[in-house]
This record gives C-alpha cells, sequence and structure tokens, in this order.
C-alpha cells in the first residue's frame, strides 16, 4: 500500500533516518509531505523535489472556516453582521480565523461587537482571542536569524502595505542597521536578501510588482504590537495614546511614525525626545512645524516630512541626522539643509525647487541624491555635484535638463554639466534624462557606472519604458548625421536595455549598422526600436548578442529583414520573412518577440528561425497590414533539402501568442508542416479577416476549412480569443482527439459572422476544465455540430466547471445540438442570453421536441441542469410564462432587457417565480408604471437593489394604491437612469427605511425628485447622486404644511451636476440636519443660488 509520511512545522533541518523514516529502495510507495514557515528550510535543508505555498484563504474559504469554529449561531440575523466583520479583520488567515472563532463561541452579542472594536486597534494584550495568532506571529519574529532582521521587520511594518524597497534601503542604510555594509550596492543586496528571506518565512508577501513589499494585517499588527512593547518603536495610525503626555515614556522611544494627518494637528510644539533615531510625520495643510520643533532630538538619524511647504528652523540641529526625505516638498529653498554635514541620504523627488542651491555642495558625505521628477528645477550651479566626492547615487530622472555642454569655461557656465559626473569616482548608479545625445562627453562618461537608466531626447520616452526590468537602460532618440562618441559607445556596450526611436531620423535604411559599426551588444537582454519610417533593414548577423532575450519592433513601415539584401542567400526577387537562417545564433535565447505596425512585412519567419525559437515565451503579431504568413514555407536554397525530411516545427516553451489586426493575413503557416505548441497557455487571434486555417494546406481544395485540424497540437491550451474572423466558418475539425482542448479554461468567440458553430461533440463532452464561455455576434447555426457517424441514442453534455456563460446576438442561431440530448451544467452562476436562446442553453428545445414527437413525458429538472445559478441576464426579453416556474428560483440578480418592443404593460409580476430576488436591472421597457395597483404584488420577495435604465415611457415608478410596504421597506440601493418622462421616486407616504444609496441621472423631465416627508423616511441614507436632469429645479419639493426641521440622519455623500435649472436644494424655509454629511460635490449648476432658505447644520462638513 502506498504511504504517505507528514512531518508538520519544520523549523530546522530533519535527519530522515534518524527520525525512523527509512530511504532508499525498500519502501517504493513511501511519500514524504512537509510544512514549514521557511521556504529555506525546504529548498536547502530538506532537498524537497517539490514547493507549493499555502496562501491565504478567500473570502468565502474563511467564512467556511469561521463558521465551523464560531458555530451555527453566526448566522443568526443578530450575529451574523457583526460576525462577518470580525471574519473580514483575520484577513484569511487560518490560525488567526481559527484562534478568534474559536474564542466567540457560543458569545453575546456585545461581546462580538467588542472584538471587532480590539481587532480594529489591536495590541497584544487587549483582546485574548488574537492572542494564538499572534504567539505564532511572535515565535516565528523570535526565530529570525538575527537582530538586523528582527528590525528590518519592524521597519517593514512601520512603513505598512505595499511599501517600497527602496524606503526600506534608504532607512536602513540611515539608521546604520547592518554592520560590515560599506557601500550602497551592498546595502541594497542585503535588503534584498532578506526581504526575500522574510518572505520565505510568510512574514513578508509579495505586492503588486518586485519594487514593493506588502504585510499580511495580522503580521503588521503582531510586528506594531512587538515594536512598541519591546523595541521603543510607536507608529501612530487612528489615534494620540494616553501615553504622549508620558515624558518619562515618551523620551525613550527610537522611532515615532505619523501616518495619518488627524494626528499630526496633536503634537506638542517642542520635541523633547533625546533617544529619537528616526521620525516621520504625514502631511496636513492644518498643521504648521512649530520653529523648535526639532531643537532637542540631536540623536535623529532618519528624517521623513512628505509634502511640507515649511522647515524649521530648529532642522539645523540635527547633526547627527544620515537620511532626509522630502519628497513631494513645496519649499522652494532648501539651503538650510547644507548645514547637515552627515547627511547620507537626501530625497527630494517630486518636489518643487527650482535651484538647487551651492550648499548642497557641503554634504561630503552624502551617498545618494534623489533629485527625481522635479519638474521645476532649472539651475544647478557649477561643481556642485561634482563636490560630493562620495556620492554612489544620483536620481534625476524626469529633472532637470538644462545641462552645459562640454568645454564651456568655468566663468562662463551657469549649470552643471556631465563632465562634472566623471569626478565622482564612486558613482555607481545613475538616472537621468539629457535632452541631446551631444551633450554626454566625447571620451569617456562615468566608467565606474553598473546601475544607470539614461533617457537622451524626448521626455516622453519615460513613459514608454518598464520599471527596473534590466539593471543598465539607454534610451535614445536618434536623428540624422549623428555622431557617436567614446561615451555613448560606453553605454551602448554596457547597456542591458536599448530602446532606440528613430522619429528624427532620415535617410538611414540599415539602424544598427549605422548605430554600432560593427561593434558587439554584449550585455544586451532587450531591444526595442520604435517609429522609423525609413527603416528597411536592423542588421544582426553579423553582431554578438549573446544576451538578447527580448525584440519589440513598432511602427517601421519600410522594415523588411534583418539582414540587408546583399547579405541575402537567395537570388529571387520575392518577398523573403524578416528572420531568415542567418540569425540563429542569437535567436536560440529570444524569449519575447513583439512585431507591430510593419506595414511592408509579408512573411515573418522562416522554418528554421521558427524551429530555433526553442526559449519563446511571448508572440505578438499586431498591425502588419501586408502580413500573408507568420512562417514562410517557400524555403531559401540552402534550407530545402533539410525541409523536406522534417515537417514539424515546435514551439516548445511558448505560453502567449497573439495575432491581431492583419487584414491579409492567410495562415499561420502553409504546406506539410505541423506545428506544435505543447506549453501554449493563452491565445487570441482578433482581426484577421481573411483568416480560415491556422495552417493551410498548400494545393488542397476543401469546402471545409477549420481554424484548428490536426496539423496543430495545442495541449495546454488555457484560454482562447477568438474575433472578427469574418471568413471562419469552424474552428474545430470534427476529426480532431477528444481529449485536444481539454485544459481549455476560457473560450470568448466574437464577430464571426460565418461561423456555422462553435465545438463538434466530440470536443464539445471533454471540457473538464471550462469556466468561462462567451459567444457573441456571430451567425453560429448550433452551438455544437453534429459531425458525421452520430448515434440515434440521445447525447449527453456536461460541462462541470462552467461557472460564466454569455450567449448573446447570436440571429442564425436554431439550437444548441441537432440530435437528442441533455446539457448539465452544475456550476453555472452567471449567464448572459436572451430568451429563445435560454430555452436551447437548458435544453428546453430538445424538451418540447420530444412532446411534440409523442415519446413520453419529458421531464425538466431544474436541480439537475442549472442547480446554481445566481445571476441571469436576459436580452430581448419575450414571454416568460414558457419556461418551467422554477426555473428562476434560485436566481439572486436579474437583469432584463426589453429592447424596446415588448409588449408588457407591467414587469412586477412576473418576478413572483423569483422567490430568492436581491437585485433587479429593468432597461429598456415601454411601461409607464414598474408596479401597478395593489393584488398584483404580495408573493413578489422583498428586492435590496433596483436599477431602472432606459424606460422612456415611465411616468411613475408605482401607482399609488400599490402595496409596496414590503418591497421598499427592504430596497438598499435604487438607481434610475435616462428614464426621460419619470416625473420623481414616488409618493410622500412611501417609505424607503432601508436605503442606502439613491442615484438619479438623465431624467429629463423631472422637476423635482422627493417631498421632505420622503427624505426625513430615508433614515439609512448614506449617498445621494443627481445629475443631468435639465428640467430639475429642486431636489426636496416645498410642502408648505410639513413641520420645519428634517433631520437627514446618516447621509454622508451628496452630489448635484449638470442641473441647468437647479435654485436651490430646497426652496422652503426648512431647517436641515445633515450630522453625517462629510462630503458635498456642486458641479455645473449654473443658476443655483442658495442650498435652503432655512437654517442648515452640517457639524462633519469641514470645507
Amino acid at each position: 500500500k502506498r504511504v504517505l509520511v507528514v512531518l508538520d512545522d519544520i523549523w530546522a533541518k530533519v535527519d530522515i533516518e534518524e527520525v525512523g523514516i527509512p530511504l532508499g529502495d525498500e519502501p517504493k510507495g513511501c511519500k514524504l509531505l512537509l510544512t514549514s514557515r521557511e521556504l529555506n528550510v525546504l529548498s536547502n535543508g530538506m532537498d524537497a523535489q517539490k514547493y507549493f505555498s499555502v496562501g491565504f484563504l478567500n473570502e468565502n474559504e474563511a467564512w467556511d472556516l469561521f463558521k465551523k469554529k464560531a458555530g451555527d449561531c453566526v448566522e443568526s440575523c443578530d450575529l451574523k453582521p457583526a460576525a462577518m466583520e470580525v471574519a473580514k479583520k483575520c484577513a484569511g488567515l487560518p490560525i488567526a480565523i481559527a484562534t478568534v472563532a474559536g474564542a466567540l463561541r457560543n458569545k453575546r452579542l456585545f461581546e462580538w461587537k467588542n472584538a471587532l472594536r480590539e481587532l480594529e486597534r489591536p495590541s497584544s494584550s487587549n483582546f485574548t482571542g488574537i492572542a494564538a495568532a499572534y504567539s505564532a506571529i511572535e515565535w516565528s519574529f523570535n526565530y529570525l536569524e538575527s537582530e538586523e532582521v528582527k528590525l528590518t521587520l519592524l521597519l517593514c511594518s512601520v512603513i505598512g502595505h505595499n511599501g517600497l524597497v527602496e524606503d526600506l534601503l534608504r532607512y536602513t542604510v540611515g539608521l546604520g542597521l547592518f554592520g560590515g555594509v560599506n557601500t550602497m550596492e551592498e546595502a541594497t543586496n542585503k535588503v534584498l536578501t532578506v526581504v526575500a528571506n522574510l518572505k520565505a518565512s510568510s512574514l513578508l508577501l509579495d505586492s503588486y510588482d518586485d519594487e514593493h513589499f506588502d504585510i499580511h494585517d495580522v503580521v503588521w499588527d503582531a510586528a506594531l504590537a512587538i515594536a512598541s512593547r519591546d523595541y521603543h518603536m510607536l507608529v501612530l495610525r487612528d489615534h494620540i495614546p494616553k501615553e504622549w503626555s508620558d515624558k518619562a515614556k515618551m523620551n525613550s522611544l527610537r522611532v515615532i511614525s505619523l501616518p495619518c494627518p488627524q494626528i499630526v494637528a496633536e503634537l506638542p510644539k517642542e520635541m523633547e525626545y533625546s533617544g529619537l533615531s528616526f521620525f516621520h510625520m504625514a502631511h496636513d495643510d492644518s498643521v504648521a512645524i512649530p520653529p523648535d520643533f526639532f531643537r532637542r532630538i540631536e540623536s535623529l538619524k532618519v528624517l521623513d516630512l512628505p509634502s511640507y511647504s515649511y522647515l524649521p528652523d530648529s532642522i539645523n540641529h540635527l547633526i547627527d541626522l544620515r537620511m532626509l526625505c522630502l519628497r513631494e516638498c513645496l519649499v522652494e529653498d532648501i539651503t538650510i539643509i547644507g548645514e547637515l554635514k552627515n547627511l547620507e541620504i537626501l530625497d527630494l523627488a517630486f518636489s518643487r525647487i527650482k535651484e538647487l542651491p551651492k550648499e548642497i555642495a557641503q554634504l561630503t558625505r552624502l551617498r545618494l541624491l534623489d533629485l527625481s521628477w522635479c519638474g521645476e528645477l532649472k539651475i544647478i550651479p557649477p561643481n556642485v555635484l561634482s563636490s560630493l566626492s562620495k556620492l554612489e547615487e544620483l536620481y534625476m530622472e524626469g529633472s532637470f535638463v538644462k545641462w552645459e555642454n562640454e568645454g564651456v569655461v568655468d566663468n562662463e557656465r551657469r549649470n552643471a554639466s556631465l563632465d562634472e559626473l566623471n569626478n565622482l569616482s564612486r558613482l555607481t548608479t545613475l538616472y537621468v534624462r539629457i535632452s541631446d545625445i551631444q551633450m554626454i562627453p566625447k571620451h569617456r562618461f562615468i566608467e565606474t557606472l553598473n546601475r544607470y537608466r539614461i533617457i537622451v531626447g524626448n521626455h516622453r520616452i519615460s513613459n514608454r519604458l518598464p520599471r527596473e526590468e534590466c539593471s543598465r537602460t539607454l534610451a535614445v532618440q536618434l536623428y540624422t548625421n549623428i555622431c557617436l562618441d567614446n561615451g555613448v559607445k560606453m553605454l551602448l556596450r554596457k547597456a542591458e536595455y536599448l530602446y532606440l526611436d528613430l522619429t528624427r531620423l532620415e535617410g538611414i535604411k540599415n539602424v544598427l549598422a549605422e548605430l554600432n559599426k560593427g561593434n558587439d551588444f554584449p550585455h544586451l537582454q532587450r531591444l526595442h526600436v520604435v517609429n522609423g519610417m525609413q527603416v528597411q533593414y536592423i542588421t544582426m548577423n553579423k553582431i554578438e548578442f549573446s544576451e538578447l532575450r527580448f525584440i519589440k519592433l513598432e511602427w517601421l513601415p519600410q522594415l523588411i529583414s534583418f539582414c540587408c539584401q546583399e547579405e541575402r542567400c537567395s537570388t529571387s526577387f520575392e518577398p523573403l520573412p524578416l528572420f531568415i537562417n542567418q540569425t540563429n545564433h542569437w535567436s536560440s535565447n529570444l524569449r519575447g518577440l513583439i512585431i507591430s505596425g510593419c506595414g511592408k512585412l509579408e512573411h515573418l519567419l522562416s522554418p528554421s528561425v521558427a524551429r530555433s525559437l526553442v526559449q519563446l515565451h511571448r508572440f505578438e503579431i499586431v498591425h502588419c497590414e501586408s502580413l500573408r504568413e507568420i512562417i514562410f514555407t517557400e524555403e531559401i536554397e540552402e534550407e530545402e533539402e533539410e525541409e523536406e525530411m522534417n515537417n514539424v516545427i515546435c514551439f516548445p516553451r511558448l505560453n502567449f501568442l497573439r495575432m491581431a489586426f492583419l487584414g491579409n493575413l492567410i495562415s499561420f503557416c502553409s504546406g506539410n508542416y505541423n506545428i506544435e505548441f505543447p506549453l501554449l497557455k493563452m491565445l487570441e487571434i482578433d482581426g484577421c479577416p481573411k483568416l480560415k486555417e491556422f495552417i493551410s494546406e498548400s494545393g488542397i481544395e476543401s469546402g471545409m476549412h477549420t481554424l484548428f485540424n490536426k496539423k496543430v497540437a495545442i495541449p495546454s491550451l488555457e484560454r482562447m480569443t477568438i474575433s472578427v474572423l469574418t471568413n471562419a466558418k469552424m474552428i474545430f475539425h470534427n476529426e480532431l482527439p477528444p481529449d485536444s482542448f481539454q485544459n481549455l479554461r476560457e473560450l470568448s468567440v466574437s464577430d464571426c459572422w460565418r461561423l456555422k458553430n462553435i465545438f463538434p461533440a466530440l470536443i464539445a463532452k471533454h471540457l473538464p476544465q471550462l469556466e468561462h464561455l462567451w459567444i457573441r455576434r456571430c451567425g453560429v447555426e448550433e452551438i455544437v455540430s453534429e459531425g458525421e457517424g452520430v448515434e440515434e441514442q440521445p447525447v449527453s453534455f456536461e460541462f462541470p466547471k462552467v461557472s460564466s456563460l454569455v450567449v448573446e446576438h447570436l440571429e442564425k442561431l436554431k439550437c444548441f445540438y441537432k440530435g437528442q440530448h441533455t446539457i448539465v451544467w452544475p456550476m453555472l452562476k452567471k449567464l448572459t442570453t436572451d430568451c429563445s436562446a435560454l430555452l436551447m442553453i437548458v435544453g428546453l428545445e430538445d424538451v418540447r421536441i420530444q412532446e411534440r414527437k409523442g415519446n413520453g413525458e419529458a421531464v425538466f429538472l431544474v436541480e439537475e441542469v442549472i442547480p446554481n445559478l445566481e445571476k441571469l441576464v436576459l436580452r430581448n426579453f419575450s414571454d416568460m410564462d414558457q419556461f418551467p416556474p422554477d426555473l428562476f428560483s434560485r436566481i439572486k440578480v436579474f437583469k432584463v432587457d426589453g429592447g424596446f418592443h415588448s409588449g408588457s404593460s407591467y414587469i412586477f409580476p412576473l418576478f413572483r417565480r423569483f422567490y430568492n430576488l436581491e437585485s433587479l436591472n429593468i432597461s429598456n421597457f415601454d411601461f409607464k408604471h414598474v408596479v401597478p395597483c395593489k393584488g398584483d404584488v404580495g408573493t413578489l420577495s422583498p428586492i435590496k437593489n433596483l436599477q431602472l435604465l432606459s424606460s422612456k415611457n415611465l411616468k411613475h415608478l408605482w401607482r399609488k394604491d400599490s402595496e409596496l410596504g414590503h418591497i421598499l421597506s427592504s430596497l438598499q440601493t435604487l438607481k434610475i437612469l435616462s428614464c426621460a418622462n419619470l416625473k420623481n421616486i414616488g409618493a410622500s407616504s412611501l417609505s424607503f427605511q432601508n436605503l442606502t444609496t439613491l442615484e438619479v441621472s438623465n431624467c429629463k423631465t423631472m422637476t423635482n425628485l422627493v417631498t421632505p416627508l420622503v427624505v426625513e423616511n430615508l433614515v439609512q441614507l448614506t449617498t445621494m447622486t443627481v445629475s443631468y436632469c435639465n428640467e430639475m429645479t429642486e431636489i426636496v419639493t416645498n410642502e408648505g404644511d410639513y413641520h420645519q426641521t428634517i433631520v437627514v440622519r446618516k447621509l454622508k455623500c451628496l452630489e448635484i451636476s449638470d442641473l441647468k435649472r437647479l435654485t436651490s436644494f430646497c426652496p422652503g424655509s426648512y431647517t436641515f440636519n445633515f450630522p453625517c454629511l462629510e462630503e458635498v460635490v456642486v458641479e455645473m449648476c449654473p443658476r443655483l443660488k442658495i442650498f435652503s432658505e432655512g437654517v442648515l447644520s452640517t457639524p462633519q462638513l469641514q470645507r
């Protein structure tokens, strides 16, 4: 028997044999599962063969676990809202969910509310329910290898969610956290290593890119608690603690961070924390930093003051300050900074300084200067930069560009020159924009650089470059008669990413040959060439590109080839492919190839080059109007004999293929070739109107063209998009093996008007992974075709994982499948279709056929066909009586479009069969009332969300005598859009006691919105939006007999815009009280003179 042995929660290398697990050949069936919080333990210590991360639970999984641990009581009406909020605070962390839910099991409501309050302001002592989670995290913290790593994690908690690794680096250097680190490069490597190890320990998380890190909420709270308790760190996120007035306690603090502007206003006028080494304070317009604020904290080493417009004079007392961040600073005169002689890092990015003062030259210990995106910086005095003799990193992208030309004598210079940077012998990093390539020093340029991002030319180039994909990026806007000196050539030779903008280049047909004169690019990884109107060749076969991984060619309308005409072996004048066999020496390393806007290309690859692309992961061909084939099969002379022996072309690593807007593309490849994509997961074919077959068999005339036949193998395909293939008739060949697309998860087909069907029956029956299927605007007559030799027995189609299905605008659709069949959609939750197609999708048209044939009683069971359908979007509404009564019983969200041709006077009575309906969206109906008179609404489901759109004849939402109490009392959201004849939202007797959101827009004849009684009954309303109602003169109408005070209790946001005739919110002399109103937006209301004639109270409205 097979045996699984689990070693749980390993913290160090374990000797497998010593603990009694025999290794070797004897226990052949034994498998070993190891779990650890430390990835390095598994990868380095235990040599595990496979690794996978057990991530955080999604919202549904987290709630299921929470319910299991807390008990069924959390489903009660009283407890559930609080319980769900508590569960969310656990943020998907299993240990937090288990401990919190277990602690609250069988507790009363006030205990749940107290738990929620404490979770919103957690600490290590105020809530015992989270103690186990904190204990586990603290155990992980204590297990970290050194005090340096522990402090790094605590600094990460100070920075918070999605923090910049660069900020962390600068803080650690400023604090001198790492011993034995002597350069910025060494510090960078150290920080990256520590961050990677913290991620491996699950104490940090990946963020949206490599430049950022993230931290789980529970880990964050635990780390802040540890920082406060053991490391004298204070991060105040939302309130000032009582300890703030305890001078002895506060005097011991080493780190203070005040990220919330509201707290800043409560600061003391003078700081007295003699041991403080780190201080960060968020910006607040209403708070000015007192002049003596920093007089008594001379030990401060890191100061971060973003966006401030004033620097107190006491800053010059910070004699030990090593890192100063004034990002987005509004101070124009920063002369005082020159007195901070021990400063090592100065960050002025995004600041409004216009001149870098000459006093900055006194900062002779400065190692990093960041002037990025200081758009107003126009003056850097001569010799200031060259005086910073210890400078290692200089960031000036998007900033100063007025460099003096080389050779200008000192007494005539007003600004710095790039030649000054040659004097900085330690400079290893430079980010800068240079307006003209001739400004780069001719003989040499900073030979010590090992990381740079240098942009020469137009500032718009910055927006087109990827961030930090390569260490050395050179972007150059070339122009005619350019002469490259040694300084530029050095940058070219060392570049890893080369971006060439040829907009101003004229008369050059062979760009790389002209640029480099035969020299190699030994480090180049990415080549990006754009806007070459006259470029015909990009010669690469005589240049060494040993590291080239990515090529992107954009808008080169005359491009013919990667070798010039005289280097071609063929004597034919027929168009040859862009890449031919001479380029094989570098193509075997290529991972990405994007060709866009190369209108003269007719072919792209030769078969031999296609075979050489063994590392290619991403392949895109876009906007190449003349392209007829991707692979050119009329071989060059040297290849013909070899190709006769080998008719397979394989792209072994290709993951993504996109072919879009190729007006003349006939095929990917023609001839007797088989194309294999063993790892292709995403395929997009869009805007290729002449494409009928992926592989065109030359010389074979056949009336049955299929996009994919036996010559194409894509076994791993997960996502496929096919659109605007106006000549394609079939997608899948009938004779394909049934499992050819068994891994397909998403299929989208649109705007293919000659397409007859989507799947053959054999393929449709073998799509076990399909989750999303979208079919729009096509000429299909059937979704699944019968094929040949179909048996007389009914065919069963089951789509076990499809959760989202769209079938719309299929004007020729006749059936799902012509033969007898049944359909099952066990996981379908969202369906968008029209009434006629709905019959086919659920198999009802076959049921009706059997009834008409008299083959016994046909039975339709909703619980077997679509048991989990929750959202239905129905186009072109027609008679719903043709559907079984229970078909809609489980639907929670229903969107219905009448298409302006529905004959129904009312629509609400049709929803009596929607027993669980929560949200209703009605559009394009001609009725005058949504709900008719009494007697028609008693059995309707009390919905929570209602939206009415483009019902042009609608005058009233409901009749005055309609019994709507149980419906309106449940409404939480009401949106009325583009109902041109609607007068108002209802009679004054109606109550919307749970309505939280009200939006009215483009109701052109509406003169007022609500009565005073209605608005006061909106006791839960938090958001009101009214816009584009041309005739509206008032929001609340004036009813003279109504009492004088109107309280709108919970309204937080009021937005009124584009109301051309609005004169006031309410013309009456009522007293309006808005106790919670925080935001008011008024736009494009030219006649508005006064909000109300009466008294107005808005205590929360600040500005």
